[in-house]
């Protein structure tokens, strides 16, 4: 599957561009509201557990699974990145977090990714409609970064 690929690719661009960033820059709020960067790579830690949860649950099971949303704002609140972690340290929970994915994903059956879930808004999707979203919002927030 395409997505399995790429999230190794971004797994090594992550890295890559992490640690290209000062700490400086990599701390930097540009408003009380705005994630810093360091910030951010938090919140797709907190995304990578939840969607791990999400993904083994919809593997183990016959059945559809709902899939529940989460407070991000508040989860990143609560973990407070920003003061509590360096940036080495969140860059090696997101990798080991999205490595333990990758091994979960690649061990799935081709018919697993069909299996069915339901999102908070009652839409149906499939496991590898919900982890091509999960890529996506991956890229979109690694460019965030990057900027």
């Amino acid at each position: 599957m395409e997505s399995i690929l790429k999230l190794d690719e971004l797994i090594a661009d992550m890295t890559e561009i992490v640690t290209a960033t000062s700490e400086m820059e990599f701390n930097l709020k540009l408003s009380p509201d705005k994630w810093s960067k360091k910030e951010i790579l938090g919140h797709l830690c907190d995304s990578a557990v939840h969607n791990h949860v999400r993904f083994v649950k919809i593997l183990l099971s016959e059945y559809p699974i709902a899939i529940q949303g989460y407070a991000q704002n508040e989860w990143v609140q609560v973990h407070d990145y920003q003061n509590q972690y360096d940036p080495s340290e969140v860059l090696s929970l997101w990798q080991h977090l999205n490595r333990m994915i990758l091994r979960v994903m690649r061990a799935a059956e081709t018919s697993d990714f069909q299996k069915k879930c339901v999102l908070p808004d009652k839409t149906e999707v499939t496991l590898e409609w919900l982890f091509n979203d999960y890529v996506d919002h991956l890229i979109h927030h690694l460019e965030q970064i990057e900027a």
